[in-house]
């Protein structure tokens, strides 16, 4: 029997337990929560796919227009990606040569 790839389990146990479940929540609970992980972005991709077959962030922002606190959830997420590329580009410029007087 073929075992299901699990890509989130260890995401997935620190969500379940930063949002009050035991330090180390049972495997068959892990198991559960990721199969629904799995199922909504899977649900949410094959959405975005029906209104464009090549998928832009604008597309998974009309699909999720319906859920306000997943679409200002996702906003957040933009803005703070946009922050980071920005500090990034900060400190990988390559610094003002100080000219000796």
């Amino acid at each position: 029997m073929k075992e299901k790839k699990r890509p989130f389990t260890r995401e997935v146990r620190s969500f379940m337990y930063g949002f009050g479940d035991v330090p180390n929540p049972s495997a068959d609970s892990v198991e559960l929560m990721e199969e629904m992980l799995l199922t909504y972005l899977s649900d949410l991709c094959s959405k975005v796919r029906q209104t464009n077959p090549k998928p832009k962030t604008a597309d998974f922002l009309h699909v999720l227009r319906k859920d306000p606190k997943k679409l200002a959830r996702a906003h957040e997420l933009l803005a703070l990606d946009q922050e980071i590329r920005n500090a990034k580009k900060i400190f990988s410029a390559p610094e003002l040569e100080v000219k000796k007087g």
